[in-house]
């Protein structure tokens, strides 16, 4: 197990958090000045870290099991979320997402990804094609295939969020990012990662909406918002932020983004 600390003022630190949960942490601690994020061997060696950077953790075996996040919560009107160990039954008139914690991001307890899934509840409708760029576990790919899309695409720069979500839908997965996508193949692009993410990838989410698409962009608080898109609606929750956008609402940055190496370091 290794860990790093990362600088970062409290303003910054859900949008942090977010990130390197995205990045396949094992674990957050906040300590003064910024966070500390934990990952296990497999996982550093996929990320660019300055090696002087890392601390090297001795294993820890805790006296008694931690507890467990097993309360099931309630997301939208239709939606049921609980990890695999609870028997509680499905309320009458909801689905239900069964989601247990992994290094993917996407539990359904973050306010970016309930907010995603509600605008798949309001908007999205039955046979169209759904997108998912940045997928994390998979949350917002099944429930999009539980409202009736007629096929959803799902893809991660993360070899473990991919694996993560086959486990959950069986659905097309792929590991890599928008720009492998063909033009106008999306009646519904999902893209909930990080703010400077979504406006390096803006050009690649125009193109591969259809031109009477709808584009939902989450991951962000507000005082942090993508440049590069005008939202016709935005959804709020907390600090959080979803916006609604169509390809029309989007100025593609003036120099398209070299994604060569798919950098880790994009939080930076």
């Amino acid at each position: 197990m290794w860990s790093i600390f990362i600088t970062a003022g409290p303003d910054a630190i859900d949008t942090l958090s977010a990130d390197l949960w995205e990045m396949g942490t094992a674990g957050i601690l906040e300590e003064p000045g910024g966070l500390r994020a934990f990952f296990d061997d497999s996982a550093i060696h996929t990320l660019n870290f300055p090696p002087g950077a890392l601390r090297h953790e001795s294993p820890f075996e805790p006296a008694h099991p931690p507890p467990l996040d097993c309360d099931p919560i309630f997301i939208g009107e239709r939606f049921f979320v609980a990890p695999s160990w609870v028997n509680d039954p499905t309320p009458p008139g909801r689905f239900r997402l069964t989601i247990d914690a992994t290094s993917a991001f996407g539990s359904g307890r973050h306010e970016s990804t309930q907010m995603c899934i509600e605008a798949l509840e309001q908007h999205l409708l039955p046979g169209q094609v759904v997108l998912d760029i940045g997928c994390g576990s998979g949350i917002l790919a099944a429930a999009a295939h539980l409202l009736g899309a007629a096929m959803v695409v799902s893809c991660d720069i993360h070899h473990e969020s991919v694996r993560s979500a086959q486990t959950l839908i069986g659905a097309p997965f792929f590991v890599g990012s928008a720009d492998s996508i063909k033009p106008h193949a999306g009646d519904l692009v999902l893209a909930n990662i990080s703010v400077k993410v979504l406006d390096l990838i803006a050009q690649d989410l125009q193109r591969i909406a259809k031109p009477d698409g709808l584009i939902v962009l989450g991951g962000f608080i507000h005082e942090n918002t993508p440049q590069n898109f005008r939202p016709h609606k935005i959804l709020k929750k907390g600090d959080w932020q979803c916006w609604l956008c169509r390809p029309q609402d989007i100025t593609p940055p003036e120099s398209p983004p070299d994604f060569t190496s798919h950098s880790q370091q994009w939080w930076l």
